[in-house]
């Protein structure tokens, strides 16, 4: 990404739910995704910060106004994450002291925007294992990835 690029969270605001809406609505899968369901996990990840975006700018007059990607996540337990990635088990909320976070939604315009992004993610995170699915829109089956974080003494 350029120099004029940032990685941010966004303020819980209607222009932001529209804004992430109308940029993730563009990818698969979610162009065939259901419209409350989808709705309700943006205003969550909004309202709770468990987001990040690639903001880039314009190369001409620098104002950096322009949505290139966006992660989104829910704080739950490692054992309810492996549950959901490996038995496709309900995915549900804990609290933020369970130490995993499981992406439940990715997109971007280019690949090239999503390292910083999972970067950034990951500062916002520290500490925290990572759980997500993988889906292709070539027909290829979906794949299950996971960075778990090992526990020590002092943990």
């Amino acid at each position: 990404m350029s120099g004029n690029t940032i990685y941010t969270t966004l303020r819980p605001t209607g222009a932001s739910l529209g804004s992430v809406a109308a940029f993730v609505s563009q990818f698969e899968p979610f162009t065939t995704y259901e419209f409350g369901p989808m709705m309700k996990s943006l205003m969550y990840q909004l309202e709770h910060g468990t987001h990040a975006v690639t903001m880039i700018g314009d190369p001409m007059t620098g104002k950096v106004d322009q949505m290139a990607a966006y992660v989104g996540w829910i704080k739950t337990s490692k054992e309810i994450a492996e549950d959901w990635l490996e038995r496709d088990g309900r995915l549900s909320l804990s609290s933020d002291d369970d130490g995993a976070i499981a992406v439940t939604i990715l997109a971007a315009q280019n690949p090239s925007g999503i390292l910083g992004l999972i970067k950034h993610a990951k500062r916002i995170n520290v500490g925290k294992s990572v759980y997500w699915k993988r889906y292709f829109t070539d027909g290829r089956e979906p794949m299950h990835r996971s960075v778990v974080k090992k526990q020590t003494a002092d943990s």
